[in-house]
């Protein structure tokens, strides 16, 4: 709805050829337009062009982003297997620790004893030496017994040390690396979730890509369509200039430029293509409207802007239903995609006045010209109305 041919540019010379019949010049004009219209069909060649490179390089990015997150899926399963096994291997660890801690604890706890023992060997109460012919021999055996077994424990304290300290490193570096792991594994399940999100906005782009060329290339053929309309009014314009056809129909002086600002909106709803020109977000191609769109309910009334004559009212291939007003011999207005029109040529109606209801889709287009100058509409629509 955004590039659309102007319908008023496509049938205007029609309308001033019925205010002014036998000016050859009009003829001319028409002619010129339907150049335009030929070099509209080219310009809507190229953007498809445009497009499809778009859409060829938004599906490479989605074929990017899709061998990054499979790549990213492999290794979080990679990764998950790894703390898997790590996990394991961790609690494996704290098992042999736990049994050397204990092996330490019992083997320091023996050698404490020995030592106490040996202690109080060496301090044998006086009687016992007095009374036993060979208590000092056996206090001698006992204390070096003690000391030797106290040795001996001591070597196997070092020793369950030696163990304990390094199951507390194997625990440490299994624990490291399971950090490791899992900081790299959630590293990757950000960059998977971040690239599932850019696919998926991607593959949003491409389906609006898809439907802009598909809309393009619908515009194109509706182009080619229109020219081949045009050159049958043409041609009607030539015969009806033979034939002055079409005498003047103006039935009261035209005071439309005081009403500038103050004429009532043509269709109740919310304009959705502004006048002017606009740049897709998307494809940042430009296009040009010269006038608005309007979306509002479908079947509701269409009005007149202010009061004229029905210089045309009918067909064009691609627009549907449309009627164009002459409101002086310089200004016209346009109401195209019309589901139903009650008015006929040459009839002249007040501002408000009926001319038809909206089609299905509930849009209207409505152009505003003074001669072959689109206006914007907005400026002179009563604001409040819109």
């Amino acid at each position: 709805m955004k590039s659309v041919i102007p319908i008023v540019a496509i049938c205007l010379a029609l309308l001033v050829s019925s205010a002014t019949a036998g000016k050859k010049s009009q003829i001319v004009d028409q002619k010129k337009e339907l150049e335009q219209i030929k070099k509209d069909v080219e310009d809507s060649r190229n953007r498809l062009d445009s497009l499809r490179a778009v859409e060829e390089s938004v599906a490479k990015q989605i074929a990017d982003y899709d061998q990054r997150i499979s790549s990213d899926r492999k290794l979080i399963t990679r990764l998950s297997s790894e703390l898997s096994g790590l996990k394991k291997s961790i609690s494996e660890a704290e098992l042999s620790h736990q049994a050397y801690q204990t092996q330490f604890d019992q083997t320091r706890r023996r050698y404490l004893g020995n030592v106490r023992q040996t202690y109080y060997a060496t301090r044998a109460p006086d009687n016992i030496l007095e009374n036993e012919p060979n208590g000092e021999l056996n206090l001698h055996r006992t204390a070096v017994y003690l000391t030797a077994l106290a040795g001996f424990e001591s070597g196997n304290v070092v020793e369950a040390q030696v163990y304990l300290d390094r199951s507390i490193d194997q625990l440490d570096d299994l624990t490291g690396q399971r950090k490791l792991v899992n900081n790299l594994k959630k590293e990757k399940e950000i960059s998977y979730s971040l690239g599932q999100s850019k696919k998926e906005k991607q593959e949003r782009s491409l389906d609006r890509l898809k439907r802009l060329k598909q809309d393009e290339a619908d515009r194109m053929l509706t182009l080619q369509q229109a020219a081949a309309e045009m050159q049958e009014i043409i041609a009607r314009l030539e015969e009806a200039n033979r034939r002055n056809q079409y005498p003047e129909t103006d039935v009261a002086p035209s005071v439309f430029t005081s009403l500038k600002g103050q004429m009532i909106m043509p269709y109740r709803g919310k304009v959705v293509t502004p006048f002017g020109l606009s740049v897709d977000p998307i494809t940042k191609l430009k296009s040009y409207s010269p006038g608005i769109v309007i979306k509002g309910t479908p079947g509701a009334t269409v009005r007149l802007v202010a009061s004229g004559t029905v210089a045309y009212s009918g067909n064009l291939r691609g627009y549907g239903k449309f009627v164009i007003i002459r409101h002086d011999s310089q200004h016209y207005t346009t109401y195209a995609g019309l589901g139903r029109i009650d008015v006929s040529e040459g009839l002249y109606l007040g501002a408000g006045s009926a001319l038809g209801t909206s089609a299905d889709d509930g849009l209207v287009r409505f152009e505003l010209r003074e001669e072959r100058e689109p206006l914007d509409p907005v400026e002179w629509i009563k604001f409040e109305a819109l």
